[in-house]
């Protein structure tokens, strides 16, 4: 086992490169609006607030965030939201976002106005970042303890030893710029993928073709609960049947049971037990 870990620690250190720290970085974040994790990012000597998605695929930025940055945007980036619809948004690129002891690096982040969908009130929000910005690291995100940290590999090894390694697979769009975690649920009929979307407030969200594979009847307007498998890990919550162009959509209410590591470089996550009041 120790020598295995040490495996570990080495071949890490070989990824993470110059983004190795001698400590993992602790990030704060605040949840916007009650519901979607927030983390604060410094733009132009300010702190500004962002939305952190695990779903998002592609980090963007708001038009008033893009003159603080000074960057001129151009081109055109496409994606697809999980129903279907397409997005276009003009691309920024080379954007540098610095956290606390973490300067991010976005190779092209996409320029959209969130105001639209957002309540007249709202504290203003300077973009969202996504976990292509996290794409040579290792992170694990809590959300019950509102953390997030960026880990080092041997903080990684420590941190993997207690938790159960689940099936994961990245979903890469956009030119192959987005990056989307999907875990493994197996089922009688095959293997399904959901994406972890900590940027949603709902529970467990399914495509309608799927539901009977998981129990769940593809007519019902409501909630139904759902008992599933995670690798191995329990998943018990209420899901929604809907028309997607995934298998389905893990959500945050779900997500804040868990404590959540990802290794993205390598394609590996594990899940380990929350914090519980």
């Amino acid at each position: 086992m120790f020598l295995r870990a040490l495996v570990l620690v080495s071949c890490l250190s070989c990824c993470f490169g110059a983004y190795a720290a001698e400590h993992p970085v602790e990030i704060p974040l605040t949840a916007y609006l009650g519901a979607i994790p927030s983390l604060k990012v410094d733009i132009g000597g300010k702190p500004a607030t962002f939305l952190l998605d695990t779903a998002g695929g592609l980090t963007v930025v708001t038009p008033g965030t893009v003159k603080a940055l000074g960057c001129q945007p151009w081109g055109q980036m496409t994606g697809f939201r999980m129903r279907g619809d397409r997005i276009d948004v003009a691309r920024c690129d080379n954007v540098h976002l610095p956290l606390p002891a973490v300067d991010l690096r976005v190779e092209s982040a996409g320029v959209w106005d969130f105001s639209a969908l957002l309540p007249k009130d709202a504290p203003p929000l300077a973009g969202s970042i996504a976990l292509d910005a996290f794409a040579d690291r290792a992170i694990t995100l809590d959300l019950a303890a509102g953390k997030l940290i960026v880990e080092t590999p041997r903080s990684l090894a420590d941190r993997v030893k207690s938790a159960r390694e689940v099936p994961m697979r990245i979903g890469r769009e956009v030119g192959g710029r987005s990056l989307t975690p999907f875990v493994a649920i197996d089922t009688p009929k095959g293997r399904l993928w959901m994406e972890l979307d900590c940027g949603s407030d709902g529970n467990v969200i399914v495509n309608r073709p799927l539901a009977t594979a998981l129990g769940l009847d593809p007519a019902a307007k409501g909630k139904q609960a759902l008992s599933a498998s995670l690798g191995g890990m329990p998943l018990k919550a209420n899901a929604q049947i809907m028309d997607l162009a995934i298998d389905g959509n893990i959500g945050a209410p779900v997500l804040k049971q868990w404590v959540i590591t990802l290794d993205l470089p390598h394609q590996r996550l594990w899940l380990a037990p929350g914090h519980h009041d």
